[in-house]
């Protein structure tokens, strides 16, 4: 790869902070790393809306829980999300139905629509608000050739329970051709609702550690969770770390991550109530967003790519930026953030036992971009797995279905991630030198004979990091909006010092020099 410098596009207005809205307005966490060996029913790894409602959950039910977080809770993933909580995910139900039947498209909606009043319920019986709010999510369409689509999306919805009606008329500043409508749904403040319920998990032989890195889970008759810290035994263990650390079960396989980015912006006049995202290729999201003192941002994003596989990442704000300039009366861009999804080749998340040889490891993944109620249903499925409680909708998201072995998608997937790791493991007949890197640039280059990923600061500080990413080897790339080394194949990230950031590594780049 390249030299990355800034482009005359990537140069344009990038308002607004680094930080994710909902990181930037709550607490830093200080729970502690763990400092001794450990023995409990059920660990859990990965401090997001999985790991944390499953542990919740399963304390309620009487187990014992040690929750393990490799940074601290709720700043990963979920703390980077739309924070929309609705079973309105695309255009999802007619494809179910066609491709799973009306009975396993049911439970993936009574999943979803469960998880919405689970998060109600909760936030309500404990007093707490979050930023709740009920509100209406709507996919809409600009063109006519998406009209069909929409309309059978409405009837297939509505066969199933869905709370959904049809209209060609949104409260957005330009005309759409058509929208299916989703009723009774909400966002929140997610970082506010997860802060919850981490408070309520340690005491009575339950534990939350944070900074406190899984390397690999042993399997026998109970399982052990090896940390740098000490190792946790467990009847039970359960990886919730967004793209599993263990490569059981062949999710990076089955999966490819995106990345998609977000603003929250400021507007000179009310922003429009409601949710809503396009059908657009590179789609929209645009959402209301009010907290509990009255403060109001409009959130939009979009922009969505393959991981490592964008040049110029910044142009990706700058593009959001101009289409939010477009539509609307911008007063600020208060904030700027990026998130990472994993896309099922099925499109139907994994949540359940991790693979048929594993019979005490849960998983959950592939949540789509609709972690808010995938990841409650999620938790909820497998706190039920785990306490052998029957689960009425454990069946359409079993992991060990075969379905995604016999997908094109699959299939092509597969080949694309080849093809990379032959291209990033050949040579090229033109190599950029790390002596030629220029301050403020980054990239993967040629040191003696040797491929690896250099950083030049502003003050011509080199920074030589191996650019193999310890998950399966594939060569990393620059990411210049985030300032991160990005795995195109499987979607591991490390930071500009090479620390992991992002699953399924659990191992830093080798540092070079």
């Amino acid at each position: 790869m390249e030299e990355q410098e800034m482009t005359a596009e990537s140069r344009m207005p990038a308002s607004g902070g680094t930080a994710a809205l909902w990181i930037g307005t709550t607490p830093q966490t200080a729970y502690p790393s763990l400092s001794r060996d450990l023995t409990v029913d059920v660990a859990i790894i990965g401090g997001g809306i999985v790991g944390l409602t499953a542990a919740l959950l399963l304390k309620q039910s009487g187990a014992s829980v040690a929750l393990l977080e490799s940074n601290r809770i709720a700043e990963g993933v979920s703390g980077h999300t739309t924070a929309k909580i609705t079973s309105a995910h695309g255009l999802i139900y007619q494809y179910l139905i066609d491709h799973v039947k009306e009975e396993r498209a049911r439970q993936y909606a009574d999943a979803n629509q469960a998880a919405i009043e689970f998060i109600a319920s909760f936030l309500e019986e404990n007093h707490i608000s979050a930023d709740f709010h009920r509100t209406v999510a709507c996919t809409y369409t600009l063109e006519d050739a998406d009209l069909p689509a929409i309309q059978k999306e409405v009837e297939a919805a509505s066969e199933l329970g869905l709370p959904v009606t049809y209209t060609d008329s949104l409260p957005l500043p330009f005309e759409i051709k058509g929208a299916i409508c989703f009723e009774n749904q909400a966002y929140f403040h997610p970082r506010k609702y997860l802060l919850a319920l981490a408070e309520r998990i340690p005491g009575n032989g339950s534990y939350l550690f944070e900074h406190t890195r899984v390397t690999d889970v042993k399997e026998g008759n109970s399982c052990q969770v090896v940390t740098g810290h000490g190792i946790v035994k467990a009847k039970h263990v359960v990886v919730a770390t967004h793209f599993p650390i263990l490569n059981r079960g062949l999710f990076f396989a089955k999966m490819n991550p995106v990345r998609s980015y977000l603003m929250a912006v400021k507007t000179l006049t009310e922003p429009p109530e409601g949710m809503y995202i396009s059908t657009e290729k590179v789609a929209h999201t645009v959402r209301k967003h009010v907290t509990d003192a009255g403060e109001v941002y409009l959130l939009i994003g979009g922009e969505s790519h393959e991981t490592g596989e964008e040049r110029d990442t910044l142009a990706r704000y700058a593009k959001i930026e101009s289409f939010a300039r477009r539509h609307f009366d911008i007063q600020s861009i208060a904030y700027r953030w990026s998130t990472q999804d994993n896309q099922p080749v099925d499109r139907i998340p994994f949540i359940g036992r991790h693979s048929q040889l594993s019979h005490l490891l849960y998983v959950a993944t592939g949540l789509k971009g609709w972690g808010m109620t995938g990841g409650t249903a999620a938790g909820m499925i497998i706190s039920d797995l785990i306490s052998r409680r029957p689960n009425p909708w454990s069946a359409v998201f079993d992991p060990n279905r075969f379905t995604p072995f016999l997908s094109k998608k699959f299939i092509s997937r597969n080949i694309h991630v080849a093809k990379m790791f032959i291209k990033d493991h050949l040579p090229t007949g033109e190599k950029k030198n790390l002596q030629d890197l220029k301050p403020g640039a980054a990239g993967v280059v040629d040191k003696d004979g040797e491929q690896v990923a250099a950083f030049q600061d502003e003050q011509g500080t080199k920074l030589v990091l191996s650019s193999s990413c310890t998950h399966m080897g594939c060569t990393v790339g620059w990411n210049n909006a985030e300032r991160s080394w990005d795995c195109p194949c499987h979607g591991s990230r490390f930071d500009v010092e090479g620390h992991v950031i992002q699953a399924p590594a659990v191992a830093d780049l080798e540092r070079k020099a």
